[in-house]
């Protein structure tokens, strides 16, 4: 469990900061980890923070392990509540043990679904990575995956996921065809949402189009 342990308190230095603390008496508060006085030395032998008194600073390598470890956990939170629509308590739950099982690339693929966030669910900045590199002079990308009902008419579309709020309408939507896979045809938004789904046309509520989510065929683009 060191691993694990050396990453909570590297987060901690790192959240910290950002609020313009560095008080060693203040981490050793605030940490509910057993034994912090040992990490923190563990963590200095490591090169992976650095004491002056009562201050703490994050080395060279210690910066690049704690931004990793924060990109995770922000890009986590943001794909619970943007997504799947945790509550906050469960959003941060999990957020908390993905920041320590996503690898480099899972974490990129993450951040190139959600169109590469620059704020967590709290406003908090997510670091950027080599996937985001491309756009950093864009000031907004759409996600690679958005709701049917985002999408213009006249575009092909694949289904993801879809979340229903209620259950009865998976099945409905199962009935029609409408499931992950299937490509689907967008032929009007108002005052329905009409697609063609295996050849058939199908007349969907907005609400339903909301809870379907896409990814455009042929490399078009969602809207934003």
């Amino acid at each position: 469990m060191e691993r694990r342990e050396i990453e909570e308190i590297l987060e901690l230095i790192w959240t910290m900061r950002e609020e313009g603390i560095s008080s060693k008496k203040m981490l050793l508060e605030i940490t509910n980890e057993k034994q912090p006085e040992k990490l923190l030395s563990e963590m200095q032998k490591k090169d992976l923070i650095s004491q002056k008194n009562d201050s703490m600073y994050l080395t060279q390598a210690g910066e690049k392990y704690a931004e990793a470890i924060i990109r995770r956990h922000r890009l986590a939170e943001r794909l619970f509540k943007d997504v799947f629509k945790m509550d906050e308590e469960t959003l941060e739950k999990e957020a908390c043990t993905w920041e320590h099982m996503l690898s480099e690339d899972v974490t990129d693929s993450v951040c190139s679904f959600l169109g590469h966030p620059r704020i967590c669910p709290h406003n908090k900045p997510i670091p950027a990575g080599e996937c985001c590199l491309k756009y950093k002079n864009e000031k907004h990308v759409s996600p690679l995956v958005q709701p049917l009902s985002n999408v213009d008419v006249g575009s092909d579309v694949k289904i993801v996921y879809i979340l229903p709020s209620l259950k009865e309408r998976l099945k409905q939507l199962t009935n029609f065809g409408i499931i992950p896979g299937t490509i689907l045809s967008v032929k009007q938004r108002h005052p329905a949402l009409v697609v063609i789904c295996n050849e058939t046309t199908i007349a969907l509520d907005k609400e339903i189009g909301s809870e379907i989510y896409v990814i455009m065929m042929n490399g078009g683009r969602l809207k934003g």
